[in-house]
């Protein structure tokens, strides 16, 4: 199995949201956290699914596609619906707003 791998600046990433908003988004883009070093980098890594060569080949494993539910049309944030509620569309929900505006 292949892995590809990527490394989050916690310090410098945009404080929209705290950390742990950041890591479950990560999270549920199929990241796995490997560590977090003392001055605040985030290492994680993924699979690489390999591409099928025959289609009708039964064995290969393929990580479903899940499309996001719901789209910020000003920002282009997305939220799949599975898992902790995307910090973008909590503050819509908090401040009254109906996220199934967002809906996509």
């Amino acid at each position: 199995m292949r892995w590809e791998y990527r490394k989050i600046l916690l310090n410098e990433h945009h404080r929209q949201g705290d950390d742990v908003d950041l890591l479950l988004q990560a999270g549920e883009d199929r990241w796995e956290l490997i560590a977090i070093t003392p001055n605040n980098i985030a290492y994680l890594k993924r699979a690489v699914m390999p591409v099928p060569v025959d289609s009708d080949q039964q064995d290969s494993y393929h990580a479903p596609v899940i499309h996001p539910k719901y789209r910020n049309p000003a920002t282009g944030e997305t939220w799949s619906g599975r898992g902790r509620m995307a910090t973008w569309l909590k503050k819509k929900q908090d401040s009254g707003e109906d996220v199934e505006n967002y809906r996509t």
